[in-house]
């Protein structure tokens, strides 16, 4: 949480205090945050203390120091409400209560006492449910215990959004990746497929994932510290060699795998490739099977889109249904160079052996291009290991 949002927050519960025992603060026992905690329930239980004080007036005055106490509550709300939009906990009220406090906004005045219109409905109020509920959580059992979790969005796609929590029983963050409303069938088809794929593949150098929901068409996986593309930008200039080779060596061990299991990632990236890190290593994480081609499967059709950073450009032409082992070799290619020398644009190398390597993956001839992973670390091993 930002600090200018956490000072706010310190600030409103010193601020909005009040003296009765707040009644309202066990409805709100799983936000994991004790300010938020604290005003979800002082809002409630004044908002209902101050809306019975309103039904109770049969002269249709509302008295001017309950008039400001609701201006300032409102208010309050409304503040809390804007702070919090673009964070983990924003929120959302009651859809009756954010009806009826609109309604007293055009009417309450803050001294000498508001009058209370004719047609003013009355409300339900609720004494024993929250009005306030988070945007974005996620229930967990553990121990049999029921908790809700704030979740963050990281990240974003053409298919799907991830989001990030942190689980209190195990002490460490999770992620969540959710299918977007709006996908077809098949769309789906695919997205519950992509999560299938990466739970039959056992290997250190896959994310792991544990559990899909059907209702809300969404997964739960490892988080990882950060992405290959971000890591080699921000510390290019500071990278050894031998660290280098360390993650290139285990992508090779990665896509050797998954070949070996049958698959084609088709969507390699340097951002789909995540990094954990540990106290003596960096450890490499696949993620993002979506595309993954298998035998046999009637996923891909003749017209899917082209996608992925570093694919060949003539994929555009021949399509994804013939993306075969070159074509994977090919973004490996690029992959591993862009690891090992922080660049993605493959003109002027000067290094003959470097140069080799990558001309060999990237050929305009696919059938002289890297058969398989193996063969590239072979020539892997003549441009970069001095």
């Amino acid at each position: 949480m930002e600090k200018k949002v956490e000072l706010f927050l310190k600030d409103k519960v010193n601020e909005s205090k009040i003296d009765a025992p707040v009644r309202t603060l066990e409805l709100y026992e799983d936000i994991g945050n004790e300010y938020i905690k604290n005003l979800f329930a002082i809002l409630q239980q004044e908002f209902n203390r101050l809306i019975r004080f309103m039904f109770g007036k049969t002269n249709h005055h509302f008295n001017a120091a309950e008039s400001r106490k609701l201006i300032y509550y409102i208010n309050l709300y409304e503040d809390l409400q804007y702070m919090l939009k673009d964070t983990e906990w924003c929120f959302s009220i009651e859809e009756n209560y954010g009806r009826f406090l609109e309604q007293c906004k055009a009417f309450l005045i803050p001294s000498g006492g508001s009058t209370i219109p004719m047609d003013l409905k009355r409300i339900t109020i609720l004494d024993y449910e929250p009005i306030f509920e988070l945007k974005r959580t996620v229930k967990i059992m553990a121990n049999q215990i029921e908790k809700r979790y704030p979740i963050k969005l990281i990240g974003e796609g053409s298919y799907a959004q991830v989001f990030k929590y942190k689980d209190e029983f195990y002490d460490k963050n999770f992620i969540i990746k959710r299918a977007k409303k709006d996908l077809t069938p098949k769309e789906l088809e695919r997205f519950k497929k992509e999560y299938t794929i990466m739970k039959e593949l056992k290997s250190p150098y896959i994310l792991e994932v544990y559990k899909y929901d059907e209702e809300n068409h969404e997964y739960y996986a490892d988080y990882a510290d950060t992405t290959l593309y971000e890591y080699i930008n921000e510390n290019n200039s500071t990278l050894s060699i031998e660290t280098r080779r360390n993650i290139a060596y285990q992508i090779f061990k990665a896509f050797s795998y998954i070949h070996k299991k049958g698959y084609l990632h088709r969507d390699i990236s340097a951002t789909n490739v995540l990094l954990m890190f540990y106290d003596d290593v960096i450890v490499v994480k696949i993620s993002d099977f979506g595309l993954v081609k298998e035998k046999n499967s009637n996923l891909t059709s003749k017209h899917s889109e082209f996608r992925g950073t570093l694919n060949d450009g003539y994929l555009a032409v021949v399509g994804f249904k013939n993306y075969s082992m070159e074509f994977e070799t090919y973004a490996l290619t690029r992959l591993i160079f862009f690891v090992m020398t922080g660049k993605s644009n493959l003109e002027r190398i000067n290094d003959t052996k470097i140069k080799e390597f990558v001309l060999k993956g990237t050929n305009s001839n696919i059938n002289k291009r890297y058969k398989s992973v193996e063969e590239m670390k072979e020539y892997f091993n003549k441009a970069f290991i001095l």
